[in-house]
């Protein structure tokens, strides 16, 4: 039986955008239904999320050029974010995979058995040229079977304007900071703070907003032995934050807000002052056709805890299928994607972040998205979205007791203690 994995982190920006990235697809002509003899298959994300060269319109002189120096032909099969998991799952389980390249999203755990873990095998150059924390959602039991392709990080994004009718000069540095300024920017009839908490399950979901909290007040998931132990002053002292921010000012809808959109919607309307969002989101909130804020839109890291700031990863990633007829071939196209050139394309023409820092720190990209200097500064801290083969299962465990928590129904110290009692009944029956 297959599990689904929930559309929390995103979800298309609008008919009519989707309906013209189809058919600009279609345009580079790359799009494939099945998969094909003699090409290099790869199977991922229909644009606007984060879609390769060929299938997004980016680089793609570059992928052209690839292609002919490597005789190599590249069909995609691309499909909807929502389906993309079930998809792999029931290919897999049947043994009819026929992709040689697969986009992951926290999924590496759960399909490990069926990935090859070539990503020691990647150039000590392209390594060192990217976080070493990009590398953690994408490991399995001390093997490595993936490349991150876009960093991804939860920043604060924040109404200048706002802050500025507040008279307050800075964003919040620390967990108090951020309680005390979430109150006074609730006026005027407007919130403080806005979250999508509607679903408890996946990334971007309730449970992994706490994990970024766990992170800050210096919590960890799991032992050595994979065993939870969030059980502690720690994870108490995340949700508390939680819920603290709900009582001095966050926006009430928060609670059934499912999706990310849902909630950068409010701050994109002028409704609330501040959010925890992904960078892929700036263009959105600079573009006058969806936003009423568009330049007075800031950004920062995300404030920091006991333990400093810390946050969790989109672990947007490219893995390699241990059945493919071509690993080395399929291991170039993997460094193809991240090129410098083409990822500085993909920040350029698709605002999607690259993962490389060199990329990140280039003026020209930093420059057209402003986030990614905050990014690439959050990346300094710890960030670790605590991805297993059972992440569906813990996080929907784990987010419904928070969620109780959040609706006044459970004190923290309660809702942590049933949600590590589920957990580990999840994590013993996996063995």
């Amino acid at each position: 039986m297959t599990r689904q994995f929930p559309l929390t982190r995103r979800r298309l920006l609008g008919s009519a955008i989707a309906a013209g990235s189809f058919l600009a697809m279609h345009a580079a002509g790359s799009s494939i239904a099945e998969a094909q003899v003699g090409a290099l298959n790869v199977f991922g994300p229909l644009p606007p999320d984060p879609a390769p060269p060929g299938a997004a319109q980016f680089a793609l002189q570059a992928f052209e050029a690839w292609k002919a120096a490597n005789g190599s032909d590249v069909a995609y099969d691309l499909l909807a974010w929502a389906q993309l998991h079930d998809r792999m799952a029931t290919a897999f389980a049947s043994g009819s995979a026929p992709w040689d390249i697969l986009y992951m999203s926290g999924w590496v755990p759960e399909f490990a058995s069926f990935l090859e873990p070539f990503a020691d095998s990647l150039p000590q150059e392209l390594v060192e040229d990217m976080p070493p924390s990009s590398f953690e959602t994408v490991a399995w039991k001390g093997k490595r079977y993936g490349a991150v392709f876009t960093l991804s990080l939860l920043t604060l994004f924040y109404n200048k304007e706002h802050f500025e009718q507040a008279g307050i000069k800075e964003p919040p540095k620390d967990w108090d900071d951020f309680k005390r300024l979430t109150k006074e920017l609730t006026r005027d009839e407007r919130y403080g703070f806005v979250a999508n908490y509607g679903d408890p399950a996946g990334i971007g979901g309730t449970a992994s907003y706490w994990m970024a909290f766990l992170q800050q007040a210096g919590g960890k998931m799991y032992d050595e032995a994979g065993m939870p132990i969030f059980k502690s002053d720690e994870g108490i002292a995340a949700l508390q934050m939680m819920m603290d921010l709900n009582a001095a000012g966050t926006d009430p809808g928060s609670i059934s807000y499912v999706g990310i959109n849902d909630a950068s919607n409010v701050l994109m309307s002028g409704r609330a002052s501040m959010m925890m969002n992904w960078p892929f989101m700036w263009k959105a909130a600079e573009d006058p056709k969806q936003s009423t804020i568009v330049g007075k839109v800031g950004s920062s890291i995300l404030p920091a805890g006991p333990a400093g700031s810390a946050s969790i990863d989109g672990t947007d990633a490219w893995v390699i299928a241990k059945s493919s007829a071509n690993i080395p071939k399929a291991q170039k196209l993997v460094e193809f994607y991240l090129d410098k050139e083409v990822q500085k394309r993909q920040a350029l023409d698709t605002g999607w972040l690259p993962i490389r820092l060199s990329v990140l720190n280039d003026p020209e990209v930093q420059h057209a998205l402003p986030i990614a200097g905050t990014v690439l500064e959050q990346s300094k801290h710890p960030y670790n979205s605590f991805v297993t083969p059972d992440y569906t299962q813990v996080t929907q465990a784990l987010g419904t007791e928070i969620q109780k928590a959040l609706q006044g129904n459970a004190t923290a110290a309660e809702a942590i203690n049933s949600a590590s009692d589920l957990v580990a009944a999840i994590v013993k029956q996996r063995g």
